[in-house]
């Protein structure tokens, strides 16, 4: 895989996430331009695996979305640049993450308003 390092969204991303670590540092860092010490880069690498997590929940929510709007999963591997084998396994992932959210919450429905009553 390319990484691009080169590419703004990269730097955006990676000065939020040097931004967020600041904030859990307990003293200023030494330089506002990048992690300088160990306690800072395991900041900011905690950082950027709260965002890398954030962004695969979004990728697998997508993916989810996008299949159920009958997008074909070669078209969501090229979209991605990854296989179908990926896109199956990643729906397969978020199918497993909407079924254990709708059971969480599925009792939340039960009986809504039958024994509410304001007489």
């Amino acid at each position: 895989m390319r990484l691009p390092l080169d590419d703004p969204i990269t730097s955006y991303l990676y000065g939020l996430a040097w931004e967020k670590a600041m904030e859990t540092l307990p003293t200023p860092p030494r330089s506002p331009a990048g992690p300088v010490s160990q306690q800072e880069h395991l900041a900011l690498l905690s950082a950027l695996s709260l965002f890398a997590a954030g962004v695969e929940t979004n990728v697998l929510t997508a993916t989810y979305h996008a299949c159920n709007f009958k997008v074909s999963q070669a078209e969501v591997g090229r979209a991605c640049g990854v296989s179908r084998q990926a896109v199956r396994q990643r729906l397969a992932k978020a199918t497993e993450m909407q079924e254990a959210r709708r059971r969480q919450y599925e009792h939340w429905d039960d009986n809504y308003g039958e024994s509410d009553t304001y007489d």
